[in-house]
Formats: structure tokens, sequence, C-alpha cells
């Protein structure tokens, strides 16, 4: 059976093949939260699509490549529908020589409904995963290893992720997309918090900024960085300041490379922020954003100098807690076609030698799918920091201390032992004297 066109989820023409993958997509994601999913290449995006993110972008197109949001195999939908469309669910039809055929619904009423019953399975679970984010405190998800439990941690006032990447990562976009997710509830026609570079004469980033997700939140804050330069031997002296020493709002960040003009102009733009009281705040984790644009033109031309330098920063040790490194997020991807996002989290789960998983891709546009991989996103940052707070010293005092007693118990009874030994000896001893006096 030939492949039919229908109406796509996102809201334009497409094969009905990829408005099935987004179909599945949508049923798949509403019965498991932040699942992770094994990663396919699904189709280019059809020209003409728009997004806000600008550009030809594919968010509001089916089958987004993100790895916590990749489409699963129409069969596998959870979702449960009225017993009366059981019949209109999208089946493979093995037709000769054509594997991509489904068997769809005709009759535009049913279609309808059915569709109606996938938004309000799509809207159920975004709040649930949003419920999730807001009720959020340090400590809430703390496993409890060897027995620890939360209040045997130092937990901050509040989890803090730094954003690090080079300049154009889109960081300051990525604040704002993430605040987003929870203004389309609390104010929804509230503006963006973070001032977005759009060219390369802009000084960009150069305070440290503290936006809290949600707003007026205490379980989360995200701090937008300056961008890090083209060399990582530079970026080494200021990340290892930010993971050892700690970050605070309106902190002035300078590099070796500026010169006393920008230097002065900097401090004068700063002034404000001399006679705030800002706290410091100790890193939790780290989220590497890069550009998804860059990376592409990086791997068509073949020049591994961009690949290189995000590379030699990812593995830079002050970024990682133990084994846990930074999780990563594409951006701009609303600007790339499906192929060309899978060719770049290919290339890069291969560069930085991680899995996909750990790789979020976050275009610009605004619809479901890519709120759900901001949640994704947050819940994976949350969960690796709550793995690495540190424990307190009275807990470390407590535990060293009933090894140190267990440790002094054993040497003891075996020191009893060794005394019960020697009284039987110099028993046997003595009675051997005895002995020995009445035969002389």
């Amino acid at each position: 059976m030939p492949p039919t066109i229908g109406r796509c989820l996102g809201g334009g023409r497409s094969n009905h093949n990829e408005c099935l993958s987004c179909d599945a997509l949508y049923s798949g994601t509403a019965s498991s939260l932040f699942s992770t999913q094994t990663p396919r290449n699904p189709k280019s995006q059809e020209p003409g699509q728009k997004s806000m993110g600008g550009g030809s972008g594919s968010g509001s197109g089916c089958g987004d490549l993100s790895p916590t949001s990749i489409p699963t195999s129409p069969s596998s939908s959870s979702e449960h529908l009225p017993p009366a469309f059981a019949d209109y669910v999208p089946v493979l039809s093995p037709s000769d020589g054509d594997s991509d055929g489904y068997s769809v619904c005709d009759d535009p009423e049913a279609e309808a409904l059915l569709y109606g019953s996938r938004l309000q399975v799509q809207d159920r679970s975004l709040r649930e995963a949003k419920e999730l984010i807001r009720r959020y405190n340090p400590g809430y998800w703390i496993e409890g290893v060897s027995g620890t439990k939360a209040g045997d941690y130092v937990l901050p006032d509040i989890t803090t992720l730094l954003l690090v990447g080079p300049r154009g990562a889109g960081k300051s976009t990525l604040v704002n997309r993430i605040t987003r997710v929870f203004d389309k509830d609390d104010d929804h026609f509230a503006p963006e918090r973070a001032q977005v570079s759009y060219n390369s004469k802009s000084t960009g980033t150069c305070f440290l900024r503290e936006y809290k997700i949600p707003r007026s939140s205490n379980g989360i804050c995200l701090y937008d960085t300056r961008s890090l330069s083209t060399n990582p031997e530079k970026d080494f002296k200021i990340l290892q300041h930010w993971m050892t020493k700690g970050i605070s709002h309106g902190q002035m960040v300078m590099w070796d490379t500026d010169d006393d003009a920008k230097i002065k102009n900097l401090e004068s733009m700063g002034r404000q922020y001399s006679c705030l009281p800002c706290k410091t705040r100790k890193v939790n984790f780290v989220i590497f954003v890069v550009d998804g644009i860059s990376i592409l033109r990086s791997i068509d031309s073949n020049k591994k100098e961009y690949m290189d330098m995000l590379h030699q920063t990812f593995m830079n040790p002050f970024l990682s807690f133990g084994d846990d490194k930074p999780a990563v997020v594409v951006t701009h991807g609303d600007r790339l076609s499906f192929e060309q996002r899978s060719h770049v989290q290919n290339a890069l789960a291969e560069t930085l030698d991680i899995p996909l998983q750990q790789i979020f891709d976050i275009p610009g546009s605004d619809d479901y799918r890519t709120d759900m991989a901001v949640l994704d996103m947050l819940r994976y940052c949350i969960q690796f920091a709550e793995q690495n707070f540190p424990l307190k010293l009275n807990y470390l005092l407590e535990m060293h201390g009933r090894e140190t007693l267990t440790k002094m118990m054993a040497w003891l009874m075996s020191l009893d032992a060794v005394m019960d030994a020697t009284i039987v000896f110099l028993c046997v001893v003595a009675l051997l004297l005895r002995v020995s006096d009445k035969f002389l």
C-alpha cells in the first residue's frame, strides 16, 4: 500500500509515515516520563515548515532526534484508546516492495477524536513532568547508598547548574527556552530573562547571571557564563576557579586576552554589582552547550579544530564529578534537517566518548517534544548532582568512629586470646615443675 499523505501533529503537510512516527512518540512518552529509547535516523523534514527558532526548523515537524524523544514504532505505543477506535490504530502493512506503507483511518471524525485523545495524553504527561521539577528541593532524589539518608549529606540552599560553552553556542537562548516551559503556565506573556547576542560585535555575557528555574523557585538555578575562548588552555584557570571557589551573581569574567581598555569598560559596566551582597554558590553539575550548526560545518568541511576544541574543553577534569561528565545540550537544531541533527549527535557522541542518552537536542522551537526534552535534561542534571553531594563531617566521624571501635574490639579480643594462651602455658609449666620436684 503506498504511503498516504495526511496531516502531521506538528501542523504541516508531510508523508504519513512521519506523522505516524510522531503519533507514536506522543503516546510513548505519555506512559513513561524521562524514558530512554534507542535512537534511529528519521526522515528529513519537508522544507517550508516554520518554527520559533528561525529558518526551516524541525521544531514543529515529526521525528525529533532528542535521545529522550526518539519516535517508537506504532505497535509499541502504550496509549489507551477507546474501544471504538481500536480498528484505526496505524498498523504496518506488509505490502510487496514497499515496507513503509500503513493502513490508516479514512473517517475524519474518528481521526479528529483520536487526535484529541493524543493531545490529552500529551498534556497530562507534560503537566506531570513539570510538577516533578516544581516540587523538587535539594535532597529530594538522594538515593541513600551505603545506608545513608538525606540528612547525612551537606545539602545546598539551591541546586546550581553551570552553563558552559563556546561563543555562539546558545547558552542565553537555552536559559530563555527552559524558562518558557514553565512560563506557559505561570505567566504566558513574561519577557525573556537572558539577553541574547545576535552577532559577533556583541560583548556577550560578561557577568555571571543567576536564573532560578522556575522563576522564584528555591530548587534549581542556572548560571549563564561568558563564552569560553577557542583555546582550552586559557579556559583552564577560570574553570578551575568556578568549580573550586564557587560562583556568584554579577561576578565579572575576564580572560587573559582582554586588553586594558576592555577590562576598564567591564569594570564600569559592573559597578552596580560591586555593592550587591550576592551569595557564593557551589556548582553542583555542569551543562555543556554546543551549537549544532557549527558542529555540522566542522564535519562537512573536514576541519577538526572546532571538534578538537570541544573535546579538550569537555574533558577538563574540573567539569566532571568523579566519573560523571557534564550533560551536553545541542542548540539551533530547528535550523537543521532530521538527518543533520542525527549526524551531529552521533559525531558528538563519538568525539566526546559519551552515550547518546547524555546528549539533549533542544532547538528553539516551541512544541511539546522540545518541552519534554528540556524537562528530561533538568531531571538528568539534578539526579547526577544529588549523587555527588558531599557527606556531613559528623557522619564521617561517626562512620570512622565505628570502624575504629570495631578494630579496637577485634584487637582486644585477639589480646584476650593471647593472654588466655599465656595463662594456660604458665599453668602447664607450674604443673610440670611440681611433678619434677616430687621425682627429685
